[in-house]
């Protein structure tokens, strides 16, 4: 009867946390909540295997154009399956900036920028 009791007690505070929870949500404005999933969004670049420039920019923290810079001098791995859109294999480009790290236009750039 005592095991009841407790088993009873546990679920009425984990009803009475999620009712709380679901306060909060529904207090949180929906500008801050948008704001939140877009950068959510914006981080899932991290598991994917492929990448898109505009998620490789924001990864190496370089401008899109340096990206196309790169690729247009095949200075970069990447795949362009249709002839336009541009990927990137996550594992590629871990390599290649491994390999890269010390030799490439974006240390260089990141160099002077840290002069100025």
């Amino acid at each position: 009867m005592g095991s009841n009791k407790l088993e009873l007690n546990i679920l009425l505070k984990r009803i009475e946390l999620l009712e709380m929870q679901v306060k909060e949500l529904k207090i949180m404005e929906p500008e801050v909540f948008n704001e939140r999933m877009s950068r959510i969004e914006d981080k899932l670049f991290s598991v994917k295997e492929m990448l898109t420039t505009t998620e490789v920019a924001e990864y190496l923290g370089v401008t899109q154009s340096q990206i196309y810079k790169l690729t247009m001098n095949l200075e970069i791995p990447h795949f362009k399956p249709k002839g336009k859109l541009i990927y990137f294999d996550r594992k590629e480009l871990l390599r290649w900036m491994h390999k890269n790290h010390g030799s490439s236009d974006i240390s260089r750039d990141a160099a002077i920028m840290q002069c100025i």
